[in-house]
């Protein structure tokens, strides 16, 4: 049985609306030793650290005092573990604060306040209570004081590690205005790392057929959208399955050893009874009446395509109201429900949380706050957002600046290493203009490079919109057609990066370059590879010693050596380096 305190600290933490994750960033706490605390298995051995909890999620002083008379009784300090040492979580590491100095004196005739403890003996305030709270909570004020200044200052004057291109001036495509008086300049890349395999996956396409033809090109994996694959379409009667589609497209990807991403979403219309806006004539937005109807879709394809689909994304594009009507806490519930079922049954399968978008919207964004802090971010391993450009024409290193705002909001929720997928643009895609054929065969490449730029925020996959259709911005292939320029380009892509591991991406003065222009290092069999390329206009770089090659996306190859200088725009080049 819970303990009381686990008790009334639930019941905080559910009236904050905090996550497990959010708490544990404001307190300096592990997700489970919050988690203990809460469900009442383990009890904190100093009170300043239930306290600290506390304040975190809102509560009066009343409502701590209540706190301390739960954790002094005896249910709120004997649990059924035992009781924790002060200040520590299970990673045995102290975490400090106004209120968590290491272990309390035992309390006895008022000993706690006269050693400097908020709480007298017999859970009554002592007379040292109020000056002690004002010491204590003005020490507190001054600390935060510092670093909130502390970090002012260090976002304004180190803008290369906090900020991103184009965020300096506010502009797209990486143009920064001139320096701020005073600012810290350095050269170097953005970011850097130990080499860090680029897995074929990375590269993925959204299927928009239903025929089973795949790519006739080289791409890393494939996402099941508009592929006739919905719920709705798939059981249109409760109980009655139609797997012909999915059969086929599954199959298929596997002859092409493909890894299958299959996306959730369309509720049949016998399913729901409010039948709200429905996008597909055979689905709805509204969530289904009954969650075990859910569970049991669920349950029937993972059961059916245990090993053979290697992720599942849990609900496509909840931010549209066409695509989902329901509530963030009952998705956040769905999403819960079913990862639990396809862990139980296919453990190896990878679980993706719903992609949101609108994320340039304060309406989007808080509709992702929201989902955040339900806690249902704990049940998946990656999060899939919608994550464009601005504007469908525009350049796609914009997607760089949204991944980076996306980490820190994720950040500021307790969420430090989230792994991100792109699943592709917002609904404005279908009303965009077609972009010329130059534009189209530059944007394909670029759409993944910015992508791998952004691996700093947490990005692990790029899936394009889409391959098949011919009613798109850029179309890479119809089906049944041979492949565009753009396709082919995404194919040489993707042979370039073979068996690669990325190293760092930098952009700009700093990495050596012209304003907008980008590059990223990748490393191969002991040889350097250098990506090179602008969101606008030419640049040119002089290469460095063992420069051997320079390859173009139309599939030529040039000697180099060290020292050319060698020009590149928005269409990228990549320098092969001798091994070392």
């Amino acid at each position: 049985m819970p303990s009381r305190l686990g008790e009334e600290l639930e019941d905080l933490k559910r009236r904050s609306g905090r996550s497990y994750a959010a708490l544990a960033h404001r307190t300096g706490l592990s997700r489970s030793t919050l988690h203990r605390y809460c469900q009442g298995a383990t009890v904190p051995g100093s009170f300043g650290v239930v306290e600290r909890i506390a304040r975190v999620c809102g509560a009066s002083d009343e409502e701590v005092d209540r706190l301390y008379r739960a954790w002094r009784s005896p249910d709120g300090r004997q649990s059924p573990v035992g009781q924790e040492s002060a200040g520590q979580d299970d990673s045995g590491q102290v975490h400090g604060g106004p209120d968590d100095t290491g272990p309390e004196p035992p309390p006895h005739d008022g000993a706690e306040a006269a050693a400097g403890g908020q709480y007298g003996g017999h859970g009554q305030r002592s007379a040292l209570a109020a000056p002690l709270r004002t010491f204590y909570w003005l020490r507190a004020a001054a600390l935060l004081l510092a670093f909130v200044v502390t970090s002012a200052v260090s976002v304004t004057s180190y803008p290369g590690v906090w900020q991103l291109p184009g965020r300096a001036a506010g502009k797209a495509g990486g143009q920064r205005s001139p320096a701020v008086p005073g600012e810290q300049q350095f050269k170097g890349p953005l970011w850097s790392l130990a080499p860090k395999p680029v897995p074929p996956e990375f590269l993925g396409l959204t299927l928009n057929t239903d025929t089973g033809l795949m790519p006739g090109f080289r791409t890393g994996s494939v996402r099941l959208w508009n592929s006739e694959t919905r719920w709705g379409t798939i059981e249109r009667r409760r109980g009655d399955y139609d797997w012909t589609i999915l059969d086929r497209m599954v199959e298929s990807a596997e002859r092409e050893r493909l890894p299958v991403l299959f996306t959730f979403g369309g509720t049949p219309l016998w399913a729901a009874s409010d039948g709200r806006n429905p996008i597909f004539k055979d689905s709805l937005a509204s969530p289904p009446d009954d969650l075990d109807d859910w569970d049991r879709f669920v349950e029937k394809v993972v059961e059916r395509y245990r090993g053979r689909i290697e992720s599942y994304e849990l609900w496509d594009y909840p931010s549209h109201e066409g695509m989902f009507s329901g509530t963030v806490s009952l998705l956040a519930r769905m999403a819960e429900r079913a990862a639990r079922i396809i862990r139980r049954l296919d453990p190896d399968a990878r679980v993706a949380c719903p992609s949101f978008g609108h994320l340039r919207s304060e309406r989007g964004r808080s509709l992702l706050r929201e989902f955040a802090r339900t806690d249902a971010l704990e049940s998946c391993d990656a999060l899939a957002l919608k994550m464009p450009p601005r504007k469908p024409d525009g350049p796609p290193e914009e997607i760089i600046e949204l991944a980076a705002d996306v980490h820190r909001l994720l950040h500021e929720e307790g969420y430090n290493d989230m792994h991100l997928w792109n699943t592709g643009p917002d609904m404005s895609i279908v009303l965009a203009e077609p972009l010329d054929a130059r534009r189209a065969r530059d944007y394909a490449v670029r759409f993944y490079l910015s992508g791998l730029f952004s691996r700093h925020y947490g990005m692990r996959r790029m899936y394009f919109y889409n391959w098949g259709g011919t009613g798109l911005p850029i179309v890479v292939q119809p089906v049944g057609g041979r492949p565009t320029e753009a396709g082919l380009r995404m194919g040489r892509l993707a042979r370039w990066l073979k068996d690669t591991s990325i190293v760092s991406c930098g952009e700009g003065g700093r990495s050596g370059l012209a304003e907008g222009a980008y590059t990223c290092r990748f490393e191969r069999d002991g040889r350097a590879l250098r990506v090179y390329w602008t969101t606008r206009g030419r640049a040119e770089v002089t290469l460095g010693r063992g420069a051997q090659r320079l390859r173009h996306m139309d599939g030529s190859t040039t000697p180099a050596r060290e020292g050319d200088r060698i020009g590149f725009g928005e269409e990228p080049v990549m320098i092969e380096y001798r091994a070392k």
